[in-house]
């Protein structure tokens, strides 16, 4: 991931986030599968414009959406 990152972030302007199994393109919230976001969000912090962060997670229309969106932050944070 490193590699291809290096390659690819002076033209990285935005991105897309949620985690995943690694058995499909879940689009779980972070922290619920298997994405190293520590690594991740360094990687993404080093680039020469630090992209937003969109969020593209599965619905679940039973789910306090704000209440899983603010953990998601605040996991993401204090990667």
């Amino acid at each position: 991931m490193t590699q291809a990152f290096e390659i690819l972030k002076p033209y990285i302007r935005s991105t897309h986030v949620h985690d995943n199994a690694r058995d499909r393109d879940a689009h779980l919230w972070p922290g619920e599968g298997s994405i190293n976001w520590k690594e991740a969000l360094e990687l993404l912090r080093s680039a020469p414009h630090v992209p937003p962060l969109l969020m593209e997670i599965e619905g679940d229309e039973k789910a306090d959406l704000a209440a899983k969106m603010g953990e998601a932050f605040r996991r993401l944070e204090i990667q």
